[in-house]
This record gives structure tokens, sequence and C-alpha cells, in this order.
């Protein structure tokens, strides 16, 4: 029954877990993650000085950043093996810089209160540690300080992701990088006011945006200019690879290797049907789940091995381990990693997995747009002179929004426009765009339609339905550019602390959904 049961986005992964917030001995592994990253930050920084740029070290601490809540999801052993890197980082970056220091007859600047590891260290140490950390943090930071600290955090992670994603297509962005060395070594300084931390939460929320651009313009460019397509969601009798997460990247290179087996998409992939290239695979066959945050139910109705793709943090429930496999740096516990891009134990799983026996036929979902022809209905909208224009989504709605949703669009007075990157009422005054969750794809539309309405418009309403680790650079940025009229949606615990999300919202003058 799970399987297209629904629409119950409202079932989501965090809801089948029976928990919906962050544990505190999660909340101190990062805490003491994210100490070891500022330290070795702030040496990187020395180091530049003398004209000296560490790439590995520095790639591998806005790694980390990206995905510091997978530390939930690795064994023990892992989680120190990680410690250990970035600390053998901390004291190679601190050594090389002493050493400079004494060549160069240039006094050092140490810093004070290091983290120190040794071979003894185990997680239980960690766990203490990270807990007088947090807590000398809070009685250290003024109100103020704590929020724009939380928030500057969350920026700092959603520009990481969208670093790491852009590397992938071998791009360097060095400005952002730079960016979030300096804002890391921010937090090794005693005081800091909250008028600093503001700055760089402007800086960065400018570059993720345009991290997010230079995706966009990659993706075109390999994959070809995004099309209107009608992606199938039914299932074929035969053993099947399901691909899940959002790297195109990772899809292609299993469809070069795998070409007698059926593969479908999962989650943020379904994008992918929409660019020419994935429509030259036969075996591409369509997209399988029923919602990009119902990973658990997905996976447990999957009769094929599963792969994880590269740079996303997933929540996998361990009773479905054993046919999943990933292309990640670090695997999960129970996740078996890819190396080399050699495919052969997942092809082997899924040859001895049952597969599909019938197939199932399932309605088509149209995703992806033409630029002209979304370019002409923009156009006819600007020439209507609305009164307002309201910008919703993105995001697979929950029962609740869609409920909520229902009435907005039945409410919405005469001579109004909304364009809907999620919910689509079928109704004349509303443009509906299906392009998941690419937030790539997203701002390349948004552009597109900035260009005829000025963000500073009080015409505009920007709806955000779907509060992830984006979320909070996409409103900054949106402000620092004059949009007047913010709604937000409910943001879980696990994306942002409620106290911050709450202190977010007066600071930037954001209204709730």
């Amino acid at each position: 029954m799970f399987y297209n049961s629904s629409d119950s986005y409202e079932y989501n992964d965090c809801i089948s877990r029976g928990a919906c917030s962050v544990s505190p001995n999660i909340t101190s592994m990062q805490e003491i993650m994210f100490i070891l990253l500022r330290q070795i930050s702030y040496y990187l920084l020395k180091l530049k000085n003398f004209g000296i740029e560490k790439e590995n070290i520095i790639y591998d601490i806005i790694f980390q950043l990206a995905f510091i809540d997978s530390l939930k999801d690795l064994s023990e052993a892992q989680v120190l093996e990680l410690f250990s890197k970035q600390y053998t980082n901390l004291v190679k970056t601190r050594k090389e810089y002493m050493k400079l220091c004494k060549e160069n007859n240039t006094s050092c600047e140490d810093l004070k209160n290091l983290l120190k590891f040794s071979a003894k260290t185990n997680l239980s140490s960690i766990l203490k540690r990270g807990d007088r950390e947090f807590l000398q943090k809070y009685k250290r930071l003024g109100l103020n300080q704590k929020y724009y600290a939380e928030i500057l955090a969350g920026i700092v992670k959603s520009v990481s992701v969208n670093w790491v994603n852009l590397h992938d297509y071998g791009t360097y962005a060095k400005f952002a990088s730079d960016s979030v060395l300096n804002a890391l070594n921010l937090f090794n300084s005693a005081r800091v006011s909250p008028q600093k931390i503001k700055l760089y939460i402007d800086e960065l929320a400018k570059y993720d945006i345009e991290l997010l651009k230079q995706i966009n313009e990659l993706q075109t460019k390999k994959f070809g200019q995004i099309e209107l397509t009608a992606v199938s969601t039914s299932t074929t009798p035969g053993k099947a690879i399901m691909v899940s997460g959002s790297n195109l990247n990772d899809l292609k290179t299993l469809l070069d290797v795998v070409n007698e087996i059926d593969v479908y998409t999962n989650g943020n992939l379904m994008i992918a049907h929409a660019f020419p290239l994935f429509k030259e695979y036969k075996n591409l066959k369509g997209h399988f789940g029923s919602g990009v945050n119902n990973t658990i139910l997905d996976f447990a109705t999957f009769p094929g091995a599963i792969l994880l793709t590269r740079n996303e943090t997933q929540n996998i429930e361990y009773l479905y381990r054993g046919r999943l496999f990933t292309t990640d740096k670090i695997s999960a516990k129970g996740v078996v990693k890819i190396e080399n891009n050699d495919f052969t134990p997942l092809i082997d799983s899924t040859l001895q997995a049952k597969g599909f026996a019938k197939g199932q036929k399932r309605p088509d979902e149209i995703i992806g747009f033409d630029k002209e022809h979304l370019n002409a209905k923009l156009n006819q909208i600007i020439e209507k002179n609305p009164e307002k224009v309201f910008v919703i989504g993105p995001s697979n709605l929950s029962i609740e929004k869609i409920d909520y949703f229902k009435k907005f669009f039945c409410s919405m007075p005469e001579n109004t426009y909304a364009i809907s990157f999620s919910y689509n009422p079928n109704k004349e005054n509303v443009l509906h765009i299906n392009i998941g969750n690419d937030y790539a794809l997203l701002y390349g539309v948004l552009h597109m339609i900035l260009e005829k309405i000025p963000v500073t418009s009080d015409k505009l309403e920007f709806f955000l339905t779907k509060c992830d680790v984006n979320s909070l650079s996409n409103i900054v940025n949106l402000k620092n550019n004059g949009a007047k009229n913010i709604h937000l949606s409910d943001c879980p615990p696990l994306v942002i602390n409620p106290s911050v999300l709450k202190a977010f919202i007066n600071l930037y003058n954001i209204q709730e959904i």
C-alpha cells in the first residue's frame, strides 16, 4: 500500500522514525566537529598570508560542513575516523604555519584552547567535551549573537552543500570557500558583534545564489536545456535498480555502465527525466516513489538494489540495509560503498533480488518546462497588470499545506496570479511549474520572473513551502535584494532550532504560513 499510496506526504521519514528533533549526542558531536573545523580554518588563513593555499584540506572542511548532519548515520569507528582526519589536518596546518613563521623570522599568533585528540580518545569523551563546549558557547554569547551565530552556521552549511555540488562539475569556487573559511574563523575570536556576524550572513547568502546559478549553467551545458516532459511512475516486470538522491552525475555514470537492467529514479532525481541527455537511455524507465521525504516507505517497497548518490544526507532505516549502495566518500552503517565506479556489487544484488513480478500502471507526472513557452506565459501575466503575483514553492506538500493552498487558491482575489512550483490547482490564474526540488533550476526561473517584475515590487509575495538547509539563505538573499513580503512554512527541529527560527522570523520580518 505504501508506494504512491499517497499522496500522504505527512507520513515522511521524520514521522516514521517517531523522532523529529536532533538528539543531544548529535549536537555534541557537531559542536566538537565545528570547533575543529574553525581552528583548522584559522591556520589555513594564516598560511594564505604566506601565499600557500591548501585546496585538499579546504575541500575536506567544506565537505564536512556540508554533511555534518550525516554523523548520525555513521558507526562509532567511522565517527572517530572523521575526527582523527580533521585533527590531523589541524596538526599539519598549525605545524606548517609555525615553521613558516620561524623561517621568515615572524612572530606566530597561535590559537588558545586547541582541541587535542589521542589514540585513547573515544566517542564518550567527545560527547562530554561537546556538552561542555556547547554550554560555554551559550554562556559567552549574548542573545542576538547566539541567534545570528546559529543563522550563520545554517547558511555556511547551505553554501557548503552547493559548493560541493558545483565541485562535482569540476569547478572550484574560490570566492565561496574563502568566505566560508573567514566565517568559521570569526568564531575563534572571544568577542564577535552581531553586526559583524550579519555581514558574513549577507555575503554568504549572496554567494549561495551565485553557486546555484553556476550549477544551473553547468547542468544545462552537460545535460541539455530542460524540456516539458511526461515522466512515467509505472513499473514494468523485471530486475531493477533505484537511484535515490539528487546527483545527476552519479545517475549518468551508472546508466553508462548498466544497460541491461531497468533503472528508476527516486526523490529529487525525478527532474533528470526532463533533461534531453537522460532521454537517450532506454533502460531509464521512470520514477519510483511517493514523495521526496518518503525514503523509508519507498525503500521498503522497492524490490531491487538501491544506489544512494553522493552529496546528500538521507534518512536511512536500518531495517532496509543490506541492499543499499552509495558512491559517496563515506558510507553509512550497513551501506556498501561503490569504489572507482565499479558497480558490480550493486548489479549482483539487483540480479539476486526478486524484481518487479508484474509491474503496475500509474499516471505519468509532468515535469520541466519549455523555456520559450514559459517566457510567453510570464509575459501574458505581466500584460494583465495583476494587483498581486504570488510565487509559491518548491516542494512536495504535506496534506496540511495542500489543504491550506486549496483554500488559498479558492480565495485569491480577481486580477491576482500565482506562479506555483509545488501545488497545482489547475486554475487559469495559476501557472504551475514542476521542477521538483532542484534549487538551481528554481533560481533560473526566478531570474526570468524578476526580470519582468522587480523583486522590490509590492505586487510580489513569496511563499516558501519547504523548509530545508537552503531556506535561510534564500530568505536572506531575497530580503537583502528588497523583497517585501515573504512567508515561510513550519521548519522541523531537525532543520533549525525552534527558538532560532522564531528569532530569525523577527529579525528578518518574515511571516509564517
